[in-house]
C-alpha cells in the first residue's frame, strides 16, 4: 500500500527525507583514473548526500542517510529503508559514466568528446538506449536471491500500474524541481551553466521498491572535467546540496506557486 503524501506531513511532525549515496563497499560504482589519481563514485556520492542532508537539516527536516560510511548496501535495502522510517521522499545519488571511460584518460580529458551534464530519473519503461544502459549498469549488483528473482518476475506487473500510482506524478514533480535547481547554477569557472541534460524514464532497481515519490539523480559525469572538478570540490558539493535541498522545499512548500507551477509545466520527462 502505498503512503499518502498529505497524510505523511502532519502537523507537527518533521517531514522525513531519506537520501541514499549510491554504490559502497566492494561496489565503487564507476571510477576514474588518471595516473595515480583515482576517483571512485562510491565516495562522490557519500559527500554529496552529506551536503545535502546538512542543508536540509538546516530547514527544519528530519533526513536519513541509508548509509553513513563506506559499506555496501544491496539495491533492496536501500528502498526498505525508507518504507521502514515511512519517509516522505527517496532520493537516490549517482554519478554518471559513459564509454568514453574505457578510452583512457587522454580521451575522458578531452571535452570535445566526454559527455557532460546532469539527469534526474524515475521509475519508468523507456526505449532510450543511453538510459536503458545506464539503468543496466547501476542494477548491475542485483542479490540473486529468491526475493530479487520474485521482484524481477514481477516487475512488469508493478510498471503496468505505476502509471496510474499517485507517487509517479509526485516522484515526476520531484525530478522536475531537482533538475531545474540543479542545471541553473553557474559553474565554478562561472562561465556556461552546467549542461541540462533532463529528467528521463528507466528501470533502475534502487527505485523500485519505494513507498514514497522516489528519484534518483545522476549528478554529473566523472569522466568531464568540468562535472569532476565540482563534486571533487566542497563549494561545488555545497551547490549540489543545496540545489537538492531547495527543490524538496519547493515540491513541499511552494509546489502550487505560480512560477513554480509554470516551470513544471514545461518540464518533459524523455
Amino acid at each position: 500500500m502505498f503512503l499518502c503524501l498529505e497524510a505523511s506531513a502532519l502537523p507537527g511532525k518533521p517531514l522525513h527525507i531519506v537520501l541514499d549515496p549510491g554504490h559502497g563497499g566492494d561496489d565503487e560504482g564507476t571510477v576514474y583514473r588518471s595516473n595515480a589519481l583515482k576517483i571512485a563514485e562510491k565516495e562522490i556520492t557519500l559527500s554529496l548526500a552529506y551536503a545535502a542532508s546538512k542543508d536540509l537539516q538546516s530547514q527544519g527536516y528530519r533526513v536519513t542517510l541509508t548509509r553513513e560510511s563506506d559499506r555496501e548496501l544491496a539495491l533492496p535495502t536501500r528502498t526498505a529503508i525508507a518504507n521502514r522510517l515511512k519517509a516522505d521522499l527517496f532520493i537516490s545519488i549517482h554519478m554518471n559514466s559513459s564509454q568514453s571511460s574505457v578510452r583512457g584518460p587522454s580521451f575522458m580529458n578531452d571535452d570535445r568528446y566526454a559527455p557532460q551534464g546532469i539527469e534526474t530519473y524515475i521509475l519508468n519503461h523507456t526505449s532510450d538506449a543511453s538510459s536503458k544502459r545506464l539503468a543496466q549498469l547501476e542494477n548491475s549488483l542485483i542479490p540473486k536471491d529468491s526475493e530479487t528473482s520474485k521482484q524481477d518476475s514481477d516487475v512488469n506487473l508493478i510498471l503496468k500500474d505505476l502509471r496510474l500510482d499517485a507517487n509517479f506524478s509526485q516522484s515526476k514533480k520531484l525530478a522536475c524541481l531537482i533538475q531545474n535547481q540543479l542545471s541553473t547554477f553557474p559553474t565554478l569557472e562561472g562561465k556556461n551553466r552546467t549542461r541540462n541534460r533532463g529528467v528521463k524514464q528507466a528501470l533502475f532497481y534502487v527505485l523500485l521498491g519505494a513507498d514514497m515519490p522516489s528519484v534518483l539523480v545522476e549528478a554529473g559525469f566523472l569522466s568531464h572535467p568540468q562535472d569532476r572538478t565540482r563534486v571533487l570540490s566542497p563549494k561545488g558539493q555545497i551547490q549540489i546540496g543545496r540545489a537538492i535541498s531547495t527543490a524538496v522545499q519547493t515540491f513541499f512548500k511552494r509546489k502550487n506557486d505560480p512560477k513554480t507551477l509554470h516551470s513544471l509545466a514545461k518540464c518533459k520527462v524523455n
